[in-house]
């Protein structure tokens, strides 16, 4: 019993220090409004040079941009950003969404179209084709 005790204290001490010295974020740099919140419901500014938790929750304002360093990797947070810094490092890090210079290459809603820029199609488009798709009674 007295062992099961020892590991068991001894299982919550690195738990404990896991949490403690959890992985901090570095600021290397930013441009425009980054805050974070400090307190509930008190954002403060970031600043160069600053250590910030994993589990922060930041913001970053219209035409602002944070990178952070973690173990000589550098994470870039955009624009119109709030979330935790984990989390915005993750999606920050996948490389999804559309890339400048990206093209589609095939679409159910734009099949008819001839594929050039005077031909795009939007929702009022198809609204006004979806017209003629259907025959009314008026």
């Amino acid at each position: 019993m007295r062992k099961l005790r020892v590991l068991a204290c001894a299982a919550f001490a690195m738990f404990a220090a896991s949490a403690l010295f959890a992985a901090g974020y570095k600021v290397e740099s930013f441009t425009g409004k980054v805050t974070y919140e400090s307190a509930p419901g008190k954002w403060t500014a970031v600043e160069k040079g600053q250590d910030l938790p994993a589990s922060t929750v930041i913001q970053t304002g219209v035409n602002s941009t944070l990178v952070l360093s973690l173990d000589g990797s550098k994470v870039n947070i955009k624009a119109m950003q709030k979330g935790t810094i984990e989390s915005l490092a993750s999606v920050a890090s996948t490389g999804t969404g559309i890339k400048k210079g990206s093209s589609l290459k095939s679409s159910a809603v734009a099949a008819d179209s001839n594929k050039t820029s005077k031909s795009v199609v939007t929702a009022s488009s198809r609204a006004s084709e979806a017209k003629e798709d259907y025959d009314w009674d008026e």
